[in-house]
């Protein structure tokens, strides 16, 4: 009996995948490092493999590597997040335009059948459904387009933007206003109501942007308070 030969390339490939993937879904968090005799160790590969790794991933800023002190999931300042929703924004109405030439009837089936899908996950309270019918959704769309450099930079910005994956879906109104705009976008599609199309590109994605710089204030602001209430305990 013969078995067939390891590959290598592809091994290593589906490793790189395994840490993205374990980053996108919040396996690890902001901030936290990645050992690599640990990761090694719990992924049964070698050291070298991992480091590898983490380097394709740091050009794909997911990961930051500090010199003497190793790698971490890559956190966003306020101002990198509002960059990279202003290129988001240009691109995302550039997609749906694109997309809204090359739609066809079944298309928008399809689309209303993902829609249904999102808000059926919503309801069973199941988040990790709804954030991928989520993505589902909006990748058919960005196929549509047929630009494959176009869906590639987006979906390299949307990585990027790893932080936010969960925030919006945390708010009942945000939500909401989530699900109401996705029936939007199907029947701006199906309609080919660019006007609309490029209303929504604005407005859909900045939800999870504008919830989470809220509570990075939010935090702020405490950490502040309670930084004031220490000194003053310890001047009193």
């Amino acid at each position: 009996m013969t078995f067939p030969k390891k590959n290598p390339k592809l091994e290593f490939e589906s490793l790189v995948a395994k840490l993205e993937s374990m980053i996108l879904t919040g396996y690890f968090h902001p901030r936290e490092r990645l050992i690599e005799l640990n990761l090694a160790a719990a992924l049964n590969v070698s050291r070298f493999w991992i480091r590898d790794a983490l380097k394709i991933l740091e050009t794909r800023g997911l990961v930051t590597i500090v010199p003497y002190k190793g790698a971490m999931v890559s956190n966003l300042d306020e101002e990198i997040i509002e960059e990279i929703f202003q290129v988001r924004i240009s691109l995302e109405t550039l997609a749906t335009r694109l997309a809204c030439q090359n739609v066809k009837p079944a298309d928008i089936r399809a689309l209303r059948r993902m829609a249904k899908r999102i808000r059926e996950s919503f309801e069973l309270r199941d988040l990790e459904a709804m954030v991928a019918s989520n993505a589902n959704f909006h990748d058919y769309i960005f196929k549509l387009a047929g630009n494959q450099t176009l869906l590639q930079i987006i979906n390299q910005l949307k990585a990027r933007c790893h932080i936010l994956r969960h925030s919006s879906w945390s708010s009942q109104a945000i939500v909401n206003r989530i699900l109401m705009e996705h029936d939007e976008y199907v029947t701006a599609l199906e309609t080919k109501d660019t006007a609309k199309l490029d209303e929504l590109a604005r407005r859909h994605i900045t939800h999870a942007k504008d919830f989470y710089l809220l509570q990075l204030h939010t935090r702020k602001a405490l950490t502040s308070i309670g930084s004031g209430r220490g000194a003053d305990e310890r001047l009193s």
